[in-house]
């Protein structure tokens, strides 16, 4: 166990004094067996041991214990070497969302690097679950696969040429901590610095050159500095004398680069009246003799703050009697933290003001944080409007400082930047406002990469934050970004089985995969597939829409797969078509990935609801109900159609079949009965998916299939009837179909839905009014969609067999959810406008959700809820839903990722991409987010579909795909191809050709800002396409 010792007042220590004090003390403990690069560091590990322990002290958290032995943790490890402050709260918030995954390293003898130039740690400190924190020695050591290093350890060489992702190098934030370096290049970005004088002592690799750049002008100082003096002398007046600083009443002085960089600088500013410029000289002829080469002296214009306004002051006879009582003259500046997207999008994470004297000098220190909201109010001005157009443009300007630090980086080389994937994930703004009685403008003081973040943490919990659509898009986290490169890394190499190569409109799967340099072994039926030449190896199996066969084709791909040397780390399908293939191809190779019967009861529409519908709670047990959704006992029960107490599911009677003609009465059987069904949940049959020999023993009791918080998948489900002919329909007719009372009996009722029991697309989708409509619908889908060939990709390969599935008002949403190890690890709702009557083709989306936060936390439950109730457990799933007055009710499940435009909605909204997210399910890599449930989303998408059946002429003119594309490539719009340019055929069962969207941090103005297009470009076709009707149901 640490030492929990402490000084007093260890907070107040200097890292940088630190890092200078003796090590190595006689009883020092040997080193690691690795290569270590550094002597033993114990005395200086003991101090920042201290400063940990006090730290979570203040924030009454438990101080660091041993870890016991035994305790497992996952591949990902993110990793800080340094002091405890500057990441102490991105560490905590890691250990929430991935217990013991969150090292910090105290001593770089804690870590090694290894001949492939992985770095491994030995020893550390993890974080856990309520801000536990315990001491942990690995043995094998863990593999870094996110690093992060500060003072006093910010340039050690055990660090240097790793190939894991790093956040914050030595290097990097050296650079950047330097403020003459980074006043120039801010100049150079037109972006606001005080006016700087600054006398520069070169170093052999000083990257700047002498002369004026905007409003610094940089002074290189000669090798003897009493010959240069007059010249130094006569720059220091003539910058005192300067326009830029004549109206100012003060200069401050101050220095910079090598031993004064960011914060563990000892130099602190020097405020000097311009009343006295010889006292002003007094000072830099001081200051000059000691600067080492790289170092700077600065001399900058002090840049008056933003003046509070008059206010009304309320005082008693008292306080008036004995004299007006003395007003500070307060001062505030702002510290913004910006982080990067893994998309390379800088966000805003946090804005904080600081307030105090305006003559003295701000601390991060020595004051405390609060918003900008409540420091305006305090200072007078009290207009909303004006306080939301300061935090617009302090925003804007800290999003520009991370855009020109992402810049800059891109043109340095990997040994500047301190590694091949070191880059800057996050930084500190520090700014003010400044104004010139006229207009009110930002000006950036300096960057500080991990001081803001430090200082500012115990005001976390309780800071006020902005809301608001406008800040929607600013929003950051902290975790996403080390959360997304540690997982790119983990799954870098890795071979990836994909069964199915799908349409045009999986072509960015192929892409993806290259990006993330992954190995794909793709398999398909067709041999000249565009994708073939897009992935490593190729494997032809012509007969893999014949799904009868589809055993025999798992032997065939599994055999290939051996006789090949190939051995996949995991396998996965993007197609609907292939999903049961894929299962049985996972199960196999003893790969992770949804179970067969699991699949086979989500491929199959009526099957899905009929057995949720079969599912109930019975003191944390699952078991089969006799209750159905409206909450009345089936009244068949003691009819003809009751089934014996001894025929259960394990003996091949169908879910389908006990569902349509009444439920079974459990009730009558023996506990071991209902025990037995309960057990072989996922092993029940159906015509088409024969129970798996190898389905999986029940769930155990802490993932049970029905929720014991939550209500029963069966509360979602929706009473259907699986249709081969018109006498299924008639004989159903005679049971109660679409009567009164119909639901009492488990029976369908009119309204209705018809669509294809295996299809895709909503291709064949209508609602029905009553019986004679659902037999003409069926024997015109019978006569027109046959086989695969008739409609290919839309599941004719499974037959041709129909759902009749209770028609179900409400609004409808797709929620796609990721799940591993039956744990919810993130969730992405979006909303779908009205459908084009009389089908249910899709017409408009928007994404974010715009329903209240606690209706879209229901469609999360019910979509969550009902794949662990099919047993789909692993996987990122596709669930449509509609949100009724009642509640949340189940469309269907699709037992893969989500297709059309959602995952580059998500990906570029949330910074997650789901096939990305796909493939380490499949690789057995926990995909874990910085939310499951809340992750910010950067903006808002609305889109719509275009038809070739409605939009064939404006496709072939005002918005011909080649315009399209232009219009994307220049960000104006959004475009998602579904189908290939000679694909532009109508028809009666058409699929849409492409979406438009457009993006906006405003949902309404996005809106807007869609249909104003779609006007101009010809999509909006009114009556027959109108628009305004399909996104009426958004506002």
């Amino acid at each position: 166990m640490l030492s929990h010792s402490h000084p007093s007042h260890p907070l107040q220590l200097s890292l940088s004094s630190l890092s200078r004090m003796a090590v190595a003390p006689p009883d020092a403990p040997p080193s690691l067996q690795s290569r270590h690069f550094n002597p033993p560091t114990y005395g200086l590990e003991q101090k920042l041991n201290q400063l940990l322990q006090q730290a979570l002290r203040e924030l009454n958290l438990p101080e660091t214990q041993d870890l016991l032995p035994g305790v497992e943790h996952s591949d990902q490890c993110l990793c800080v070497l340094g002091s405890p402050l500057p990441y102490l709260s991105m560490l905590l918030e890691a250990g929430q969302r991935t217990q013991g995954d969150a090292l910090l390293c105290l001593s770089p003898s804690w870590l090694s690097r290894s001949s492939s130039s992985s770095l491994l740690v030995h020893k550390a400190v993890t974080f856990d679950l309520g801000g536990r924190t315990f001491i942990s020695n690995f043995s094998p050591p863990r593999k870094v696969t996110y690093f992060l290093s500060c003072d006093p350890y910010s340039n050690e060489e055990v660090t240097f040429e790793t190939d894991c992702p790093i956040g914050s190098s030595g290097p990097l934030g050296r650079f950047w901590g330097d403020v003459l370096t980074s006043r120039v290049l801010l100049q150079k970005a037109s972006l606001n610095t005080p006016p700087t004088l600054a006398l520069l002592n070169p170093s052999a690799d000083t990257p700047l050159e002498e002369g004026v750049v905007g409003a610094v002008e940089l002074v290189l100082l000669g090798k003897t500095l009493k010959s240069n003096l007059d010249l130094i002398r006569n720059k220091v007046f003539s910058f005192l004398e300067s326009k830029a600083v004549r109206h100012a009443d003060k200069v401050v002085l101050r220095r910079s680069g090598g031993r004064f960089v960011d914060w563990a600088a000892s130099s602190k500013p020097v405020y000097l009246s311009l009343d006295i410029t010889e006292e002003v000289w007094a000072y830099v002829v001081k200051l000059l003799p000691g600067l080492l080469p790289g170092e700077a002296a600065l001399l900058e214009g002090f840049c008056p703050p933003l003046k509070p306004q008059a206010t009304l002051e309320v005082r008693t006879w008292e306080e008036y009697a004995g004299g007006p009582p003395p007003i500070p003259d307060l001062s505030f500046r702002l510290c913004a933290v910006v982080t990067r997207s893994p998309q390379d999008i800088p966000l805003i994470y946090k804005l904080v003001c600081r307030v105090g004297a305006s003559d003295s000098p701000l601390s991060h220190h020595q004051s405390l944080c609060q918003s900008l909201e409540t420091t305006l109010s305090e200072c007078g001005f009290t207009d909303p409007m004006f306080a939301v157009s300061l935090r617009h443009l302090a925003t804007n300007t800290a999003l520009d400082c991370l855009r020109l630090v992402m810049e800059t980086e891109s043109d340095m080389s990997s040994e500047k930047r301190g590694g091949v994937n070191a880059q800057t994930d996050m930084i500190g703004v520090d700014l003010l406002f400044t104004s010139d009685g006229a207009t009110i403008k930002p000006v950036v003081l300096g960057f500080h990469p991990s001081l803001c973040l430090h200082s500012s943490y115990p005001e976390q919990e309780w800071e006020i934050q902005p809301s608001g659509s406008e800040m929607e898009a600013c929003r950051g986290t902290l975790l996403l970004t080390p959360f997304i490169r540690s997982q790119r890394y983990l799954m870098s190499g890795k071979t990836v089985l994909v069964i199915g190569a799908g349409g045009y409109s999986k072509s960015f799967i192929w892409e993806a995969a290259r990006h993330y340099q992954l190995k794909i072994v793709l398999v398909d039926g067709d041999p000249n597939h565009f994708a073939s030449k897009m992935v490593d190896h190729f494997f032809a199996v012509p007969e893999i829409a014949d799904h009868q066969q589809d055993e025999q084709h798992c032997v065939l791909i599994c055999d290939w797969l051996i006789a090949s040397d190939l051995h996949p780390d995991g396998c996965v399908c993007f197609w609907d078509d292939c999903v049961i293939l894929t299962s049985q191809i996972c199960d196999k190779l003893r790969l992770r990935g949804p179970l067969p019967g699991a699949v086979a009861i989500a491929k199959e529409k009526s099957r899905t609801h009929l057995h949720l519908l079969s599912l109930t709670k019975a003191a944390g047990v699952l078991t089969a109900s006799v209750e159905l959704p409206s909450g009345q006992v089936d009244s068949q029960a003691d009819g003809e159609d009751r089934y014996k107490p001894g025929m259960n599911g394990s003996e091949g009677e169908t879910l389908r079949a006990l569902a349509e003609f009444g439920a079974r009465d459990y009730l009558t059987g023996s506990a071991d009965t209902i025990e037995s069904t309960c057990t072989h949940s996922l092993l029940v049959a159906s015509p088409r998916f024969p129970a798996h020999a190898s389905s999986p023993a029940p769930d155990d009791p802490f993932h049970p299939c029905v929720p014991l918080l939550s209500p029963s998948p069966s509360s979602y489900a929706v009473p259907c009837l699986h249709v081969e002919s018109v006498s299924d329909l008639n004989k159903a007719a005679a049971r109660g179909l679409g009567r009164p009372g119909a639901a009492q009996k488990g029976a369908v009722r009119f309204p209705a839905v018809m669509k294809l029991e295996y299809g895709a697309g909503a291709v064949g989708v209508r609602k029905v009014e009553s019986l004679a409509e659902s037999v003409a619908h069926f024997e015109r889908i019978g006569g027109d969609l046959k086989e695969e060939t008739d409609h290919p990709g839309i599941g004719l390969g499974w037959g041709n067999a129909m759902t009749l599935m209770e028609y179900v008002g409400g609004t409808e949403h797709d929620i796609d959810v990721v799940i591993f190890n039956g744990q919810l690890e993130g969730a992405f709702v979006s909303d779908n406008g009205p459908t084009r009557p009389p089908t249910f083709t899709e017409t408009t989306a928007q994404m974010p959700s715009g329903l209240a936060p606690d209706k879209r936390g229901q469609l999360i439950r019910a979509a969550y809820h009902a794949c662990l109730g099919c047993g789909l457990r692993d996987g990122v799933y596709n669930v449509e839903l509609k949100m009724t007055e009642l509640g949340p009710r189940l469309i269907e499940i699709n037992a893969r990722m989500g297709g059309f435009y959602l995952r580059n909605w998500i990906l570029q909204l949330y910074g997650v991409d789901l096939v990305l997210v796909a493939f380490m399910v499949a690789c057995g890599v926990r995909p874990r987010l910085p939310s499951a449930l809340d992750l910010p989303a950067g903006g808002h998408f609305a889109g719509v579909m275009c038809v070739v059946s409605q939009h064939l002429q404006a496709l072939r003119t005002t918005s011909s795909l080649t315009y399209l594309r232009s219009l994307h490539q220049e960000g104006a719009i959004c475009l998602n191809e579904l189908a290939a340019a000679d694909e532009l055929i109508a028809g009666e069962y058409e699929e849409p050709f492409c979406n438009v969207a457009m993006r906006d941090t405003c949902a309404e103005r996005a809106r807007q800002r869609l249909l104003a297009l779609c006007q101009a470009l010809g999509l909006h076709r009114p009556p027959h396409y109108d628009l305004t009707f399909f996104l009426s149901e958004f506002s």
